[in-house]
């Protein structure tokens, strides 16, 4: 009887370690920096409809500026303004708040980051942002 319950038990923990790894998908660029999905941040993390003018929606990656074809990195779409490194070297992205607001509605939306490296791989992340309507608009 201990048999079965142990079998038992490697098999549930085989399918949960099995469970965790579907769906990851990376590749190796010749620099061996590992890519596919990428952790993103989006600031500001709620969205103002027609409120600041001119600003920037601004994404945090993990991923190597180094490794980034700059041209490709897009927004749900929306090419970026530009592009620069924070402290670690990792890729910011740089986009036009008015651009962004015009793909997204309350009360909240999926902004999803996609881009090449300069081997040619594909990356993308995603992160939630909250969006409301501003509170004072102008008259």
């Amino acid at each position: 009887m201990k048999q079965v319950k142990r079998t038992g038990l490697c098999l549930c923990l085989f399918g949960v370690m099995s469970g965790c790894l579907v769906g990851v998908t990376t590749s190796k660029g010749s620099d061996g920096i590992e890519v596919g999905d990428v952790l993103v941040t989006v600031s500001p993390s709620t969205i103002v409809l027609g409120c600041d003018k001119g600003s920037m929606v601004t994404v945090h990656t993990d991923i190597a500026l180094s490794a980034v074809d700059r041209t490709s990195v897009e927004l749900n779409g929306v090419p970026a303004a530009y592009t620069k490194s924070d402290n670690c070297g990792n890729l910011v992205a740089k986009f036009n708040q008015e651009d962004i607001e015009a793909i997204v509605a309350p009360p909240d939306a999926t902004l999803v980051l996609t881009g090449m490296t300069i081997d040619g791989f594909p990356f993308s992340g995603a992160d939630t942002v909250r969006v409301i309507e501003d509170p004072a608009p102008e008259k």
